[in-house]
């Protein structure tokens, strides 16, 4: 099962399709070291960004709702502790 698959999980679509998907957590922090090699920040985990693949033009492979727009892009990390869905600019 690939990472999109399991970001972009089947909805139910008995009574229609559901607008959109949750976010989940939020970006991790970014990592900054001091001269010393002291850690000032957290550690950043990677965060990947790829474009949501769409079935009839406003629907995820899914079946979620997006509507008719910018192409649909996700950010996410490997352990999927972090999603957010945006718009292209």
């Amino acid at each position: 099962m690939s990472i999109m698959d399991m970001i972009i999980t089947k909805v139910n679509t008995k009574y229609g399709a559901p607008l959109g998907r949750p976010n989940v957590g939020v970006h991790p922090p970014l990592i900054v070291r001091g001269r010393n090699g002291r850690i000032c920040k957290c550690d950043q985990t990677k965060v990947y960004d790829k474009r949501v693949p769409m079935s009839d033009a406003a629907y995820d492979r899914g079946g979620a709702y997006w509507g008719i727009d910018k192409p649909l892009r996700v950010r996410y990390t490997k352990d999927l502790s972090y999603i957010e869905f945006y718009r292209e600019s």
